[in-house]
């Protein structure tokens, strides 16, 4: 039973690697600042149709996803209401958009509107019937925060960190035109070339015309070294390919540019993790998730624990993770891993039964 178990496991996890890879949420981590932003139309709490495009008439849009369920979410609903009241006539738009469940009954509808209520938010609460939007604006953490501003992503947040929520709040009132009361390094924007570039490999790989994509993915470096994005897919791409060296060298590589980059620390941490080198994985992930930018670092961790015997501690960690995110494919199928290693056949099934669920309404 165990060995019938294990082979269908591992099968199982073939195929999640391969479908969950188009859909991973790497980019959301202040990697897709400078591409378009996705267009959206849904309702909002009394069913009148909204777009991004209706809000088209202000210079900047900030759209805040949130859920009822989530710790954080009232904290950031507040804090935007009290900047949409005074930045609101000043060009900047926020928009609130509820993902609470993939569908959303009556029931639930009724009790976000009366959490609005409860709130005294005055600004539009937009409901992602399907979660549609949310994947396609790639959220890895509940409450998290995009700026939009000429139809361009020019700030993302994940997340409600400490220092990172100021540094946005003070970004978003200097766009309403309040003089900097610090001074701040301009913030990196990638060249729009090297983003088309890499626009064009994400498009190859999702058609799984893989081959197309790894000269496009080195380009988009050579035009712009200082821009993740295609790094982190070229290294994905490696690591399909079974090519876990070159991963781990254009990871190497891409920290050599930017030694504090949390996505490029975590995603080499879990790859060393996979590779059995834990302790070096936790000394890299460890300063990933104190960096509070990147929220598949703290699931990557977890894995790192769980892979080095530390069992309870792991899964504390995973629930962490997914009080932020319980919509992240990639959480529940790492989590099978640890659950299969330690011969907990049913939770593994179920993780696994879970992540693949998630993958496929994600691409219907």
């Amino acid at each position: 039973m165990r060995m019938k178990f294990g082979l269908t496991a591992a099968g199982i996890f073939a195929a999640l690697i391969i479908a969950s890879f188009s859909c991973t949420a790497t980019a959301q981590a202040l990697l897709q600042v400078g591409a378009e932003a996705p267009g959206f139309s849904l309702t909002d709490i009394d069913g009148k149709p909204a777009s991004l495009a209706s809000y088209g008439q202000k210079k900047t849009v900030v759209i805040v996803f949130w859920a009822t369920w989530s710790a954080h979410s009232a904290k950031a609903l507040k804090r935007f209401e009290e900047f949409s009241r005074k930045y609101g006539e000043r060009g900047v738009q926020v928009v609130g958009i509820n993902v609470d469940n993939q569908t959303i009954s009556e029931a639930d509808q009724e009790k976000i509107k009366k959490f609005v209520k409860e709130l005294g938010i005055t600004y539009p609460i937009l409901l992602d019937r399907g979660l549609n939007t949310f994947h396609t604006y790639e959220v890895m953490a509940i409450p998290s925060t995009t700026v939009v501003s000429s139809g361009k992503i020019m700030y993302t947040m994940p997340g409600l960190p400490l220092v990172g929520t100021e540094d946005m709040f003070e970004y978003l009132q200097v766009l309403a035109g309040d003089p900097p009361r610090k001074k701040t390094a301009p913030q990196y924007e990638p060249l729009h070339d090297a983003v088309a570039t890499a626009g064009l490999a994400r498009g190859f790989v999702k058609k799984n015309q893989r081959d197309m994509a790894y000269p496009l993915y080195q380009k988009a470096i050579e035009k712009d070294p200082k821009f993740m994005l295609p790094y982190v897919e070229l290294a994905k791409l490696y690591e399909i390919e079974g090519k876990n060296a070159e991963a781990e060298g254009i990871l190497k590589k891409a920290l050599s540019v930017d030694p504090e980059q949390a996505v490029v620390m975590a995603e080499l941490g879990y790859l060393q993790a996979r590779a059995g080198r834990v302790r070096e994985a936790l000394d890299l992930l460890d300063k990933a998730v104190k960096k509070d930018s990147y929220p598949p670092a703290q699931y990557y961790r977890a894995y790192a624990l769980g892979k080095s015997g530390q069992l309870k501690e792991a899964l504390g960690a995973f629930d962490e993770a997914a009080a932020l995110n319980p919509y992240d494919a990639a959480l529940y199928q790492v989590r099978a891993e640890i659950y299969e290693q330690n011969k907990m056949v049913k939770e593994a099934a179920s993780d696994y039964r879970k992540a693949l669920e998630l993958i496929l309404k994600i691409r219907s």
